[in-house]
């Protein structure tokens, strides 16, 4: 039986190997050594024992060592090699007994690489094993403000409070998303019934998408499961079995819509940063004041879809010379492929200024959007420059949020607030995303990425 294992696996090697060299790609698997310097694997931090997902498995330490295998772990090596032959001892002791004992493997950035059990790896995932139990040393990651590195760090601070691997996202801000989407705070532990309970729902997920003939990467797997939850409610997703999951994941959704939100600092990793095709996916962007011209006029520029304005405090000068190419949304409902945006910018008047407000001014902006929203039908983004009162503001004149805005939302319902002026750095803990009042509030400080739609059962979903 081992023997007709090896030659299967061996067939799977070839395939990966010519798919690899046709796109003028390695075909073999990662060689960490190539990854990161000396001084950083020098600099490792041993984990310990723990149960590694065979899916971030992706290398093996040293290059030098990687040629019996295809990328995926194939063996390539000839049937009747020594190699060949250890192969299938250890497959036929997997089939009688299980694999038992554990590998050593090296972890950056949550990808694993083999320093000991490269076959081991390659039995396990031939017979698509979900893991695999390891020794693993951690590797530094390089502070360096890229894109990447700033994943990574929200990544362990989620990985810090779920103990999940499996779960990775596009964008930094999704994970807290997914905390308040499992009602925890952020930082808060999950207990091991919620991670049984959620990773119970992620496998039925990932199966459903196998069987609904769905492929994405890990990344854009878990940011559909998140659009997928926020659209349907976790504890009624968890619930549903696993042929209901499927056949809500096979019937058409109404588009789900990829928005970024930036205010009061310019986003390194959208601007300083920046590469072509960065922006080429998103389908809106909503500007919450404070932002120099240059920059609206880059993102309008560069992004394939609108960029919607309000001022902030500090944005007089747009009121004479407004950036080229986007749309202000001042005092107004504007509307997008069915999405009702409105907006009420400026901040709580501490000073002279054109774009400060007293709460009784505010109100009266307010009242007069009554009949837009009601022409629109409702409203599904509200959008400003300073907060809802009692939700991320400050006592002080110059940072207080409006009572008027708690009053539009408790009247109108809107899916989200999306708000600037709250600076991340202001030394205190200011989440990114929170609720209130069943209304998602989102600081989009620098810059948020959100994603709203996704009806999944017929039932019209305008937001979450």
């Amino acid at each position: 039986m081992s023997e007709f294992d090896y030659r299967e696996a061996n067939k799977l090697a070839i395939k990966e190997y010519k798919k690899a060299t046709s796109r003028k790609e390695s075909p073999y698997p990662v060689g960490l050594d190539t990854v990161v310097s000396p001084e950083q694997l020098l600099a490792g931090r041993n984990l310990g024992l723990e149960q590694i997902p065979l899916a971030l498995v992706v290398g093996t330490k040293h290059e030098g060592r990687n040629n019996a295998f295809a990328r995926n772990f194939m063996p390539l090596l000839e049937h009747s090699s020594e190699f060949a032959e250890k192969w299938k001892v250890l497959c036929a002791a997997h089939l009688s007994e299980g694999i038992r004992e554990p590998v050593k493997l090296y972890e950056y950035r949550n990808r694993f690489y083999v320093e000991e059990g490269n076959k081991r790896v390659s039995v396990l995932k031939y017979f698509d094993a979900d893991s695999i139990d390891a020794y693993v040393i951690r590797i530094p990651s390089e502070q360096d403000g890229s894109a990447e590195a700033e994943l990574y760090e929200a990544f362990l601070q989620f990985h810090e409070c779920s103990g999940l691997r499996t779960v990775e996202f596009s964008e930094p801000s999704s994970y807290e998303k997914l905390q308040l989407l499992m009602g925890k705070q952020p930082g808060e532990r999950w207990t091991e019934e919620e991670r049984s309970d959620f990773l119970s729902f992620y496998y039925y997920y990932h199966k459903g998408h196998v069987g609904a003939g769905k492929k994405l990467t890990l990344r854009h797997l878990c940011d559909d499961m998140l659009a997928f939850i926020e659209a349907s409610g976790y504890h009624y997703a968890k619930d549903l079995s696993f042929s209901q999951l499927k056949e809500l994941i096979r019937q058409p959704v109404r588009k789900t819509m990829k928005i970024l939100a930036v205010a009061d600092d310019e986003s390194k990793q959208y601007y300083e940063y920046y590469s072509p095709g960065k922006l080429d996916d998103f389908d809106l962007i909503l500007a919450c004041g404070d932002l120099h011209k240059v920059y609206l006029e880059f993102l309008t520029t560069m992004a394939p879809c609108p960029v919607l304005y309000v001022r902030g405090n500090h944005d007089d000068y747009l009121m004479e010379d407004p950036p080229g190419g986007c749309i202000c949304i001042e005092d107004t409902v504007y509307e997008y492929q069915g999405l009702r945006i409105a907006g009420l910018g400026g901040s709580y008047r501490y000073r002279d200024g054109k774009n400060m407000f007293s709460e009784e001014q505010m109100e009266k902006r307010a009242k007069k959007l009554e009949k837009a929203i009601k022409k629109h039908g409702g409203v599904d983004i509200l959008v400003t420059h300073a907060p809802a009162r009692g939700v991320n503001d400050f006592d002080s004149l110059t940072h207080r949020g409006f009572e008027t805005f708690n009053r539009f939302i408790e009247k109108h319902h809107p899916a989200y607030l999306v708000h600037g002026h709250i600076h991340q750095n202001y030394g205190v803990h200011i989440p990114q995303v929170s609720e209130w009042n069943g209304t998602t509030i989102i600081n989009a400080y620098e810059h948020c990425v959100f994603y709203i739609g996704g009806a999944t059962n017929g039932t019209d979903h305008n937001a979450g």
